[in-house]
């Protein structure tokens, strides 16, 4: 067998060990390491202490030094250094008597470290958190600081920025966030039930989120760093995560209507007492008939409209786990005209008085009288007209009529 047919057999193995655990988890590439803003201090994402047990300083490597601020987001002071903070700056002023080491200043998503090579003159002004913005253009206000103070006597060791992380979740899924510090991080991702722990690698400077999916035989996530086996953070789903009475949500629907949105769908996943901690995905039916999945998260309202058309009737469903199904329906009829419709309805015309049927004194039938009237009239006509034609005629047979003599001087001659 070739080295490079081994090779190949190799890689295939470690892919198809691989692939069953790869399968419900999902990695994200490293985020762009966070911008400083100022040269004097090393940017880091994430936060290094926040409350977190134990000393700040003695994960910066500073075992033996004092404490100041202990994640402060005003002024503080002790072991003869002062530290003044404006809101968005700090100032820092110390004795002799003192040295400041390191101090850390927390805003946004990430942190400035300043080691002590800055705190050369006292006092030192202008420190600040990481830029945030599009272009890294603006200052944070500073959510909290810290700093260590030390003997002006010993030579401060070189500043040790750990690898810090955490790991939340909800009844689908455990986040893993992990954020590098000095140096390249090694971090172990152990779903339980798995038996098989993955590894992932974080440049220094950068953080990563990786989503594992957990269920009712793999609740429970754990990543921890490799280099110190320092644990970073755990998450266990819930035990209520798919039962019907589900402790960790609770979601309600209710819903509006308008002529100009038509009708709108308001889901809520939150308790008086802020017990809720996962999230509720809704399942919306629309009026056009399409399926929408709407997630709310814990303590928190989402609002979405659905227009309805002008003379139709719409509906909208809602369901989503330990809720009843609800719909609601709406009938769009917006459209109004001022005035009102009037219908004129024709009548026959009535006629006054009574219907005639005999000449009034006479007593003869009316109708006979009028037929009467009619030939007679028929019978003058024809007589009138036969005595004007009878002149006529008696010319057309020869009669002469009488006529004026006329005289014609010039020929002596008279004629008719």
């Amino acid at each position: 067998m070739s080295a490079r047919l081994g090779r190949w057999l190799v890689a295939g193995t470690v892919v198809c060990l691989a692939v069953p655990f790869g399968a419900g988890v999902a990695f994200a590439v490293p985020a762009a390491p966070p911008v400083s803003g100022d040269a004097r201090a090393t940017a880091y994402p994430g936060n290094i202490h926040d409350g977190k047990a134990g000393s700040a300083c003695s994960q910066l490597g500073f075992p033996n030094d004092t404490e100041i601020g202990a994640d402060n987001n005003g002024s503080d002071s002790g072991h003869d250094v002062t530290v003044t903070n404006d809101g968005t700056y700090l100032s820092v002023s110390w004795l002799s008597t003192s040295q400041v080491d390191v101090i850390a200043v927390k805003g946004g998503p990430a942190y400035n470290v300043y080691p002590a090579s800055v705190f050369t003159t006292s006092p030192t002004t202008g420190l600040h958190s990481p830029m945030v913005g599009v272009n890294h253009d603006n200052v944070p206000t500073i959510s909290h600081w810290f700093g260590c103070a030390g003997d002006p006597s010993q030579t401060p060791p070189v500043t040790t920025v750990p690898t810090t992380g955490d790991v939340t979740g909800t009844c689908a899924k455990a986040t893993v966030t992990v954020d590098a510090g000095t140096s390249d991080a090694d971090v172990e991702i152990d779903p339980a039930g798995t038996g098989t722990a993955q590894e992932v690698t974080v440049p220094a400077g950068h953080e990563s989120v990786v989503d594992v999916a957990v269920d009712a035989a793999h609740p429970t996530v754990t990543a921890t760093d490799k280099a110190t086996s320092n644990q970073l953070g755990t998450y266990t789903r819930s035990g209520s995560c798919g039962s019907s009475q589900q402790g960790a949500v609770d979601p309600k629907v209710s819903f509006t209507t308008s002529c100009a949105r038509g009708i709108g769908v308001v889901l809520s996943n939150m308790k008086l007492d802020d017990t809720t901690t996962d999230d509720v995905t809704f399942t919306v039916t629309t009026p056009a008939g399409a399926t929408q999945h709407v997630t709310v998260t814990a303590d928190h309202i989402v609002k979405r409209y659905y227009p309805v058309g002008e003379d139709t009737t719409g509906v909208v469903t809602v369901a989503a786990p330990g809720l009843s199904t609800t719909s609601k329906s709406y009938a769009k009829n917006c459209t109004h005209v001022l005035g009102e419709k009037v219908t004129r309805t024709p009548k026959t015309p009535k006629v006054l008085g009574e219907k005639v049927s005999r000449l009034p004194f006479t007593g003869l039938p009316a109708w006979e009288m009028t037929a009467l009237a009619a030939g007679m009239c028929l019978v003058g006509a024809a007589c009138t007209r036969a005595g004007r034609r009878r002149p006529a005629a008696v010319l057309m047979q020869g009669a002469r009529p009488l006529l004026p003599r006329r005289t014609y001087p010039s020929r002596g001659v008279q004629g008719r």
